[in-house]
């Protein structure tokens, strides 16, 4: 049998059902460059890493706050509408309620829904109530109400008009 010059052989060993199995046997080549990562690759990458997320974290922090205002004004608004339909389903007049003191708002009697501190409510011609001292807007079975249009305030910087139609009662935002 001849063999080319640098070509190696491998031995053979007897497995257990009786074949023989070629053996192999590695070997490393000392004299090339190890392959890897080095310490200036690695904190440069690291840098980079750290500029963005000190880019991006603030800009989800703030977006965050505005989700949660939006979140606000929307459950807000959705009580407005929801006190207008429980009057036309009811027959009875139902009072949207808004305690400026305890910070709630609602159609029960106390109002249970918190108003966040960043926000201030503002309306000019509300009745009051003379027991709890709520301030209402009262709808009627035919969809009117008495009561006036309000201004909500995120943290002195947003605002938004509640604007509730006097005819049919029914309430769109806009900001202002």
């Amino acid at each position: 049998m001849m063999r080319a010059q640098g070509e190696k052989t491998s031995k053979s060993k007897e497995g257990k059902d009786g074949r023989s199995r070629p053996q192999r046997s590695f070997a490393f080549n000392l004299s090339s460059p190890a392959r890897g990562f080095t310490l200036i690759e690695l904190l440069v990458v690291m840098m980079i890493i750290t500029l963005v997320i000190a880019v991006v974290i603030p800009k989800v922090g703030s977006n965050w706050k505005q989700i949660q205002d939006s979140d606000f004004l929307q459950q807000f608004t959705e009580a407005i509408e929801r006190a207008r339909l429980l009057a036309m389903n009811s027959g009875l007049p139902v009072s949207f309620r808004l305690n400026g003191i305890s910070r709630v708002y609602g159609c029960e009697n106390p109002p249970d829904q918190p108003i966040p501190l960043n926000v201030e409510i503002y309306a000019k011609h509300l009745e009051q109530d003379p027991k709890t001292g709520d301030f209402i807007i009262t709808f009627y079975p035919d969809g009117s109400f008495v009561g006036d249009n309000l201004q909500v305030v995120f943290g002195n910087s947003r605002t938004y008009d509640v604007h509730i139609n006097p005819l049919f009662g029914t309430v769109r935002v806009e900001r202002k």
